[in-house]
């Protein structure tokens, strides 16, 4: 979709290990400057996740990540919101797949790679139900600048903990080791963060279903047994990254992940954790 020599020029911005990966990229960076430079739209949505920490909050991404996740502000009827969203992006994405849901609806857009190798896929996501921002809301500029499109918007977003109090979640609610690397690099990158803050906001965003201490400790040590947890990372990741991400890293993230973030989580530490951390070498 997009001319080959953009996507290289690009590439000293997204310098992921594959072509369909950076134009992706690209894709995504337009299309976030395409929805928040919309007036209504940036009142009307927030982005996070992880696409929101390598893209907007950390100093330089870390990572490459595919979706756009996004969080409603306010109550109200949905279709307007959606049927911007078509305006603003059908025309060069084309017409996407729309999947329902009762929490987070989506629509799944399908682009040919430029090099003919596959397809790309980008899921626009809009959680409809967590609407209020546990802390004041932020708005954060982002710019980009290739030949085939420049364009700059201010972000509406939330505080580094906030978003980081949902990753804590996915990391505990699903096996990818990537929610794992995003808070170890949360934790390396960001100056001043209130890890005590970004678990009293975890333990908010899962109060229906409620995560204790040792249930979330029982859940670490599984991953990590479970084998293959952080065999998602490695083709995410930069070169340099990569280079420097063996399994003494991969160790040392759990370590501190577990440590900073869910040993605060409240309730009693699993019976069986000494053990565990001793088995392993921590």
């Amino acid at each position: 979709m997009i001319p080959n020599q953009n996507i290289v020029a690009w590439s000293k911005v997204a310098p992921w290990a594959e072509p369909r990966q950076i134009e992706q990229d690209l894709l995504i960076a337009r299309a976030l400057v395409n929805l928040f430079e919309d007036a209504f739209l940036r009142d009307e949505l927030r982005f996070r996740g992880g696409t929101a920490l390598n893209k907007l909050h950390f100093p330089k991404p870390l990572r490459y990540s595919e979706d756009i996740d996004l969080a409603r502000t306010k109550e109200g009827a949905s279709k307007p919101i959606w049927d911007r969203i078509h305006e603003v992006l059908d025309p060069w994405l084309g017409d996407p797949e729309y999947k329902r849901s009762p929490t987070a609806p989506s629509l799944r857009y399908t682009v040919a790679a430029e090099d003919g190798s596959s397809t790309i896929r980008l899921k626009v996501e809009v959680n409809e139900v967590e609407i209020v921002a546990l802390d004041p809301a932020k708005s954060l500029p982002f710019k980009v600048e290739n030949p085939w499109f420049s364009g700059e918007a201010n972000i509406s977003t939330f505080s580094p903990e906030e978003v980081l109090s949902t990753k804590i979640r996915a990391l505990l609610q699903r096996n990818k080791g990537r929610d794992l690397i995003d808070l170890s690099h949360a934790l390396n990158v960001f100056q001043g963060l209130n890890a005590q803050r970004t678990v009293d906001m975890f333990v908010e965003y899962v109060k229906q279903k409620p995560i204790p201490r040792w249930e979330a400790e029982k859940r670490m040590f599984e991953k990590l047994e479970r084998g293959g947890f952080l065999a998602d990372v490695h083709p995410l990741l930069t070169a340099e990254e990569r280079a420097r991400f063996d399994e003494a890293a991969g160790k040392k993230a759990f370590k501190r992940v577990f440590d900073e973030f869910i040993g605060r989580i409240p309730g009693k530490a699993w019976a069986t954790t000494p053990e565990l951390l001793k088995k392993h070498g921590f």
